[in-house]
């Protein structure tokens, strides 16, 4: 509101004169603060407890900033959020104060040099699969199939792991279930049916169940064609 103060503030007689008002130094270094903002992208941990996106989002909003993405996720008994928020430049250090002074929470802040919302190329998605793990717990299970996924040059766009006892025994049942991608152009030796073949062979080895579902369900040109299966 104070840039529409500034604006409306000239006088009718220079507008009359030119029809290019000019702003004076004082109004012009209003003008730029009230657009100056600082994008921060904020990690909140802590013991799970009521209320704690409640708390984090009102002291972005007590200070003039607003909320962009935002993630939240329950680990065991904990809790933990992150946010990509924009906060007048002014007020940065202040909020980081109080996202520190948050009881029974550890806040990081990683300062964004650059404006996340504008306009970007998104690579073009060449293959995305899902990825499953079902079976007996192990150690270094996320390990090993990942390790699969990026041999093949595959990244991880999301993933999720749990763990739980076996409806009957002591066994501890462990789940992975992840979405991964590759991006344009695509090497000529992809091949997801290999990447399966590895995946379940790695399942074998460690009585577990791992499979790979595409959501590139055709070829064309000898290219696959990215089509969303959701």
């Amino acid at each position: 509101m104070s840039s529409l103060r500034v604006l409306t503030g000239i006088s009718r007689s220079a507008a009359a004169r030119s029809a290019k008002p000019t702003l004076s130094l004082a109004q012009k270094a209003l003008f730029s603060t009230s657009h100056d903002k600082t994008y921060l992208i904020i990690n909140s941990l802590g013991i799970d407890r009521t209320g704690i996106v409640s708390d984090v989002s009102k002291l972005v909003t007590d200070v003039g900033g607003n909320v962009g993405e935002s993630q939240a996720a329950k680990v065991g008994n904990h809790f933990s959020l992150t946010m990509l928020i924009s906060v007048p430049t002014e007020k940065k250090d202040s909020l980081q104060s109080s996202l520190g002074s948050l009881s029974g929470m550890t806040t990081h802040c990683i300062e964004s040099d650059t404006d996340p919302t504008a306009t970007k190329i998104t690579p073009s998605i060449a293959y995305s699969g899902r990825f499953v793990l079902e079976g007996a717990d192990d150690p270094g299970l996320v390990h090993k199939v990942t390790s699969v996924l990026a041999k093949h040059n595959l990244s991880i766009d999301t993933m999720e792991t749990s763990d739980e006892i076996a409806p009957h025994g002591g066994t501890t049942l462990f789940q992975i279930d992840g979405i991964a991608t590759a991006l344009n152009p695509l090497p000529k030796s992809f091949d997801p049916d290999e990447i399966r073949g590895e995946l379940a062979d790695l399942g074998n080895s460690l009585n577990c169940d791992i499979t790979l579902e595409d959501n590139v369900s055709r070829k064309k040109g000898g290219s696959w064609i990215w089509e969303n299966a959701a």
